[in-house]
């Protein structure tokens, strides 16, 4: 698994990075005016509305998958997700021909603070970026097949195609026409799928022309998934609270800063978080459908520990470096020096969230492993209540940033109360005094590799000038972390670095 997700990381640095690069232009381009907003909106919204069919489907397609090719073969699995794709075509254009009915109240109700032109503009690019919804259903579902050949490779390409065409439309909606970013983005979403057409034929599946909503697993996967849908509409509700939120203090600004520095935080998610989760839930499915529970508790340990040996130096250094991050990523043209006071605090307490945000996601995989969907459910509305509590109080106090803020605090609550709802459901883990052992050490580890990137950004920013000094400092900073690691013996480097030794001897 480790080899596998090492490779997915790389990839998917890679991806991020050319997404950074988008973000950039888009900020030097358009700042954190109203062309921004609804871009960024335009982006947000379809995905949002989507997410109540996507993550019932990614829930629950690969246990049903794995336990229908295990009993009944390869081939009844596959008529299966023929199915479930059809289905999932219908649904999903039903779906677009609604929104495009319903785009201007749909734009009011995530940002009913926007001035009239940021919400017309928003209006007209969401009801482009609509079109893109069946061709998002239907690769979700062939996502799930995918990861369920133990093929991850293939779905973590599809972030080049995506950020390369936004990239283009990004120039052509500047230059040209300011519709370009829309159609770009529709474009750039429909085309990042196209890879999943050779990798599928590859794993000689046949499509069936087949529709059938009576089907048995059908009927069970939406019962394991209805409360996933119920959960995911409770956080997509947090999420329009947000925009609401935002948009109140300081316009269509407010929503495009909060954009910009959740983005940056979800940089590292996407990195480490999202591709260690994405190979581990098969196995941990696989593992709990053979009722192995002494290796089920083990494989969690295990996926935290690998995760945290990058969450939290990345986690620490966001918040150290924060500003000039910001700086380097964004400032310059139309996003001031202003803008980066203003999003870099964001940007620190999201930050501060990664750690909890990793293991909410790894418990959450845990759960739907086990086939409980419910306890997760009642997890993500509690933590949507916390969240939206202490975004309106913090919000008062510190503007903007206060809404970070509460984003982690209720991200600390959901992994902290997941993680005793598991405990008892399962058992206490055996491993559990090992496990924080390494991890004390990893977190000692980050603390110091903090200290010493700020000092030496501070010390070197004198002389440099900050985007210089910030690169330097990171780079430095790094080494620090990997030398402190050796120095502390921790377990789980020996065993990364195993790992791709072990990966690379069989390729020769």
């Amino acid at each position: 698994m480790k080899a596998t997700t090492i490779i997915l990381m790389i990839i998917t640095i890679t991806s991020k990075v050319i997404g950074a690069l988008r973000n950039a232009v888009l900020s030097r381009l358009f700042g954190t005016g109203d062309v921004a907003a609804a871009f960024s909106l335009a982006m947000s919204i379809p995905v949002v509305i989507f997410s109540f069919i996507s993550v019932g489907i990614t829930t629950g397609f690969i246990p049903t998958y794995k336990r229908l090719e295990d009993r009944e073969g390869y081939l009844i699995a596959d008529k299966f997700t023929s199915n479930l794709g059809n289905i999932t075509l219908i649904i999903s254009i039903i779906l677009m021909l609604i929104c495009q009915i319903f785009a201007k109240p749909i734009t009011y109700l995530f940002a009913f603070k926007l001035n009239n032109e940021a919400r017309e503009l928003t209006t007209i690019f969401t009801q482009i970026t609509y079109l893109s919804l069946p061709a998002m259903a239907v690769a979700t579902v062939y996502r799930g097949y995918l990861n369920c050949k133990n093929e991850f490779i293939v779905p973590a390409i599809q972030g080049f195609i995506l950020n390369f065409f936004i990239l283009i439309s990004l120039f052509l909606g500047k230059y040209i026409n300011v519709y370009f970013l829309a159609i770009g983005l529709t474009f750039a979403t429909i085309v990042q799928f196209v890879p999943y057409i050779p990798a599928i034929k590859k794993r000689k599946f046949k499509w069936t022309k087949i529709l059938d909503i009576k089907e048995p697993e059908i009927k069970s996967m939406l019962i394991m998934a209805i409360p996933v849908i119920f959960g995911t509409s409770i956080s997509q509700l947090n999420i329009i609270i947000d925009k609401n939120l935002s948009s109140m203090i300081l316009g269509g600004q407010g929503i495009t800063i909060m954009d910009y520095s959740s983005k940056l935080s979800e940089f590292v998610n996407g990195i480490v978080i999202i591709s260690i989760t994405t190979v581990a839930y098969p196995l941990l499915s696989k593992i709990a459908g053979r009722g192995n529970i002494k290796e089920f508790k083990k494989t969690i340990l295990d996926t935290l520990t690998s995760m945290n040996i990058l969450v939290l130096p990345a986690m620490i250094g966001l918040a150290v470096l924060s500003e000039p991050i910001v700086r380097l990523v964004y400032e310059g043209r139309a996003f001031k020096p202003e803008d980066t006071v203003l999003t870099a605090p964001c940007l620190l307490f999201y930050a501060l969230g990664l750690l909890a945000i990793g293991a909410r996601d790894v418990l959450f995989k845990s759960f739907y492993s086990l086939k409980d969907t419910k306890t997760p459910t009642i997890n993500s509305f509690y933590m949507v209540l916390v969240n939206i509590i202490a975004s309106i109080i913090l919000s008062r106090f510190i503007g903007l940033s206060g809404l970070a803020l509460g984003s982690t605090i209720a991200a600390y609550y959901g992994a902290t109360t997941l993680y005793l709802r598991l405990k008892k459901k399962i058992g206490d883990f055996s491993d559990l005094q090992n496990f924080k052992k390494e991890n004390l050490k990893m977190i000692v580890a980050s603390v110091l590799m903090g200290v010493f990137a700020y000092i030496s950004f501070s010390l070197l920013n004198n002389r440099f000038g900050s985007n210089i000094s910030l690169l330097i400092s990171i780079m430095m900073s790094a080494l620090v972390y990997l030398i402190l690691l050796l120095l502390f013996r921790v377990k789980e480097l020996y065993a990364l670095l195993n790992s791709i030794k072990n990966r690379l001897s069989r390729k020769k």
